[in-house]
């Protein structure tokens, strides 16, 4: 897949209908907040206040925004990741060796998350995700009772009291923090090859996680079965967790090269949606899908029992894919990018430059019921997306002035440190 540093970020959305009431946290705005030498690396919202994670070198800061001005602004060693919110906490993922924001840690690198107070921003609390090896930290969400964290590592990784050891080459990982920060559980995902998890979503105090996985990987003593027992290439598997950690249901697709998981969502009917990418042939939920060029978005729906319901592919004739889901209301987005031509819907889009960034709405049948082209001569890609209520929030990157459906953005002066403020709500 192709990827750029994180730059820039939009709320975008588009006038409301009569299923929904307007929201103000999704009135429309724009607003540019570019620096030089800084990349976005994270995004979250609550109301009209937007909170972004910066990243510049090997230091990094949150800052809470409502329209141009600053609230607060915590300035943090270590490299910014995702960002969470959850009342009254904003959550920072922060990614580093030998000492996270003066937290000693183990690993190269190793990963901090940090609570800051929503309103202020002053440190709540700090909980070291570390290893003997290496850990990372790829996804991160609220929780009605504090974060939900998720990513890989390589040996024995240890957060807090809990602790698990990988199986292989590397294994996914997911936990759950509580309000002080205290790990409640924390669960292992792989077997002897590289595995992942890239995606996490709550409702309900049910969590739904995603990701990537090789032969012979397991949840909780039950097998992840492959496409192919025998091939070294990657597959996707989603499962649901109990608010306890214990799995309830999970299940895979994949074909016969690798494929990516590029996050999760549940909607308000609980269904758990899945968006990655598939090459060639990819079989899921007991379908075959055939990629339209070399790579296309996968999008594919599992019922809250974990019944697969329906798939399908986003992509034209080239490399396309997806990089990020959320959900608002009873609608997913996703967030790709895509080269040359390609059909969304109704919708035919044409790259202007290099590669072009797209945002799609999906109701629950799969329809393409919306769609935002963010394109221009240079490079644009959507790197985080946040729903909101009656819209969404979504990182954007871009290395040259580009269009997000007539709100222009400048050309950065550092190709890959332009940032903007794009707001409308979802039909």
């Amino acid at each position: 897949m192709r990827c750029i540093a994180p730059l820039a970020i939009a709320v975008l959305a588009a006038c409301p209908g009569a299923r929904h009431a307007r929201d103000p946290a999704a009135d429309p705005s724009t607003l540019e907040i570019g620096r030089d030498a800084t990349s976005l690396r994270g995004v979250a919202a609550e109301g009209d206040v937007r909170f972004v994670a910066l990243a510049s070198g090997a230091s990094s800061t949150i800052e809470a925004r409502r329209g141009a001005a600053t609230v607060w602004s915590a300035k943090l060693a270590g490299i910014a990741g995702p960002l969470a919110r959850q009342a009254p906490l904003v959550f920072a993922s922060l990614a580093g060796t030998g000492s996270i924001a003066e937290t000693p840690v183990r690993g190269e690198p190793a990963a901090l998350i940090v609570a800051l107070e929503q309103a202020t921003g002053a440190p709540r609390w700090k909980t070291a995700i570390e290893s003997s090896e290496w850990a990372q930290v790829l996804t991160i969400g609220g929780t009605a009772r504090g974060a939900i964290v998720a990513g890989s590592f390589s040996g024995t990784l240890r957060i807090g009291a809990q602790v698990v050891s990988s199986a292989g080459k590397s294994d996914g990982f997911v936990a759950r923090l509580g309000e002080t920060g205290k790990p409640e559980w924390l669960v292992r995902v792989g077997g002897p090859h590289a595995d992942s998890v890239q995606g996490v979503a709550e409702r309900n105090g049910r969590y739904a996680i995603a990701g990537t996985f090789g032969a012979g990987a397991e949840l909780q003593g039950v097998p992840l079965p492959a496409f192919d027992e025998r091939a070294p290439f990657g597959d996707g598997f989603v499962a649901v967790l109990d608010e306890h950690g214990t799995r309830l249901w999970s299940a895979t697709w994949g074909g016969k090269l690798d494929d990516s998981v590029a996050g999760v969502a549940i909607d308000e009917s609980e269904n758990v949606i899945v968006a990655g990418n598939a090459r060639d042939t990819v079989h899921v939920g007991g379908v075959d899908l055939v990629a339209h060029g070399d790579a296309d978005g996968l999008v594919a729906w599992w019922s809250k029992a974990g019944v697969p319901r329906h798939a399908m592919l986003l992509g034209g004739s080239d490399f396309d894919g997806i990089r990020a889901i959320a959900s608002t209301g009873d609608r997913i987005v996703v967030a790709g990018f895509f080269s040359g031509a390609i059909q969304l819907g109704n919708r035919p889009l044409e790259a202007g430059g290099g590669d072009d960034a797209f945002i799609a709405a999906l109701d629950t049948k799969g329809t393409v019921t919306e769609v935002w082209q963010i394109g221009g001569p240079g490079r644009e890609e959507v790197t985080s997306l946040v729903g909101i209520p009656g819209g969404f929030l979504a990182g954007i990157a871009h290395t040259a002035a580009a269009s997000i459906e007539g709100a222009d953005l400048p050309a950065p002066k550092d190709p890959m440190s332009g940032a903007a403020i794009v707001v409308r709500p979802v039909r």
